[in-house]
């Protein structure tokens, strides 16, 4: 116990005394503006997905996995797309690799998904690479207890050795033993974002290509038409300087890359964070976010939602307030860290005709504030109705959320991740619910500057420096933590 309070009062300590003052609400409000709207992005329809696309990072879908893809789509309406799964929230650890090679047409505009397109595609053959003696042995054991027989009694599995585990020609199928699909490629949406440097007045374009969601419910995977995006993929063309791009550039199925290790950063809750793009949630939500956390244990959060892709038509905005818990890192997903959030207040404010008049129809169980009370444009408090139940929240209100912090190379920011939303629309109200992925994550606009870059480094700082000695407050306190963790355990 000793120990322990000496840990806490040490960090305390190095937190308090250490830590910079950054952003104000000027910056919060500009960013919020920059999100809504999307200042300097187009998205052109039909999408044109022709050339190599790259994850910017390792990327953690539910489950978890942990994954990395490189996708090729070629002229003649073919692809060549690369999967590489990891044992680790870095993908530092190679398990398997899968290569897929198919078609895809791409269809008319979404009439579930506001500004995605739909497309329909076709496999060819999907084969697998295990890079490790088990998992060839799981592989195995996988695919014949759900495809007896596939595998032939004289067949045998090795390490970085292709296999198919699907072949249209051939007509062999066991895809379902590894709960695979590619149903992400049935809904496509292209941006394009424009950025004037201030320094030089060059402009810079980067392409992303959003694919369609992967259902949060591994048993639901197979059988899932997307009504969200994933982490967008980055045009590799315009990513000369990308370390991660080019690792992913010069890899495939049997040479997966392999990341640079990176520093594991405990997830403080202080400061302002906001959306950096409009956001999609299934069931067809657009939103930006921005949340406050007070540090002591207290939080605020305003949810912007729109009726457009862009977020520039408003339907309602909702306020909320409350506590959380202590973080608790996770058994499950690496990396991350569990919280309990508890909403207390609730405040909405209709930003449109439609959802007004909707808010005054609602009665007896689905009673939102005072029923026929509701005006555009006025705010009404919902807290002594205990909530909208229209909106499935009752108060108090909690939810079980998964968090993650790190620092953003290639923007030279610091992402605050939580949990990704369940498929079906629900709210993670039980424990069995919390995420095992993350949604689209938020940056800092003020508060406490938790990850400050020292204001003399040269700004060519690249990757690496992630891995260089401690020269930041947050360094500093990372590394005690760990010395501490040392300490404790001997």
């Amino acid at each position: 116990m000793d120990h322990m309070m000496f840990v806490v009062s040490l960090l305390n300590l190095l937190y308090s005394g250490s830590m910079l003052a950054f952003g104000d609400s000027q910056c919060c409000s500009r960013m919020l503006n920059d999100a809504g709207g999307n200042s300097g992005v187009t998205s052109p329809s039909p999408p044109q997905i022709y050339g190599e696309w790259v994850s910017m990072r390792c990327e953690v879908r539910p489950g978890p996995e942990f994954l990395a893809r490189k996708y090729k789509f070629h002229a003649d309406s073919t692809f060549t797309l690369f999967q590489y799964y990891y044992a680790d929230n870095h993908c530092t650890t190679p398990l398997y690799s899968l290569k897929l090679r198919g078609s895809i047409q791409i269809d008319e505009p979404s009439w579930i998904i506001r500004g995605g397109t739909k497309a329909e595609y076709e496999l060819d053959r999907v084969l697998v690479t295990s890079h490790r003696v088990d998992i060839t042995e799981f592989l195995v054991a996988k695919v014949n207890a759900t495809c007896p027989g596939f595998i032939s009694p004289q067949e045998t599995w090795v390490t970085n050795m292709r296999y198919h585990v699907f072949s249209w020609h051939d007509d062999k199928d066991c895809l379902e033993a590894l709960s695979f699909s590619m149903h992400e490629l049935q809904l496509l949406r292209v941006e394009i974002h424009e950025r004037v440097d201030p320094k030089t007045r060059s402009t810079n374009l980067r392409e992303e290509l959003f694919l369609g969601d992967v259902h949060t419910d591994i048993k639901q995977r197979m059988y899932y038409r997307p009504t969200s995006y994933q982490t967008p993929l980055m045009n590799i063309k315009q990513q000369d300087n990308c370390s991660v791009c080019q690792l992913l550039d010069n890899s495939d199925d049997v040479n997966p890359p392999i990341f640079p290790a990176q520093s594991e950063y405990p997830v403080i809750l202080h400061g302002e964070w906001v959306s950096s793009r409009c956001e999609v949630r299934p069931q067809v939500f657009f939103l930006i976010r921005h949340l406050i956390f007070h540090g002591n244990h207290t939080w605020e959060g305003y949810y912007h939602h729109y009726s457009d892709p862009f977020c520039r038509n408003p339907t309602f905005s909702l306020y909320a307030k409350g506590y959380h818990s202590e973080g608790l890192k996770s058994d499950i997903v690496r990396g991350g860290t569990e919280y309990d959030f508890i909403t207390t207040e609730m405040r909405i404010t209709p930003k449109d005709t439609g959802t007004t008049e909707l808010l005054n129809v609602f009665e007896g169980d689905e009673l939102c504030g005072q029923q026929g009370t509701w005006k555009l444009g006025t705010e009404q408090d919902v807290t002594q109705t205990y909530g909208c139940a229209a909106l499935g929240i009752r108060l108090p209100h909690t939810e079980y959320e998964l968090m993650r912090m790190e620092y953003d190379a290639f923007r030279r920011t610091v992402l605050l991740y939580n949990g990704q939303r369940p498929s079906d629309g629900s709210n993670p109200t039980t424990a069995d619910k919390r995420p095992t992925s993350y949604q689209t994550p938020l940056v800092q606009c003020g508060g406490i500057n938790i990850l400050s870059r020292d204001s003399n480094s040269d700004s060519s700082d690249n990757d690496n420096s992630l891995n260089s000695a401690p020269s930041t407050p947050w360094q500093h306190v990372a590394l005690a933590t760990l010395l501490l963790n040392s300490i404790l355990l001997s």
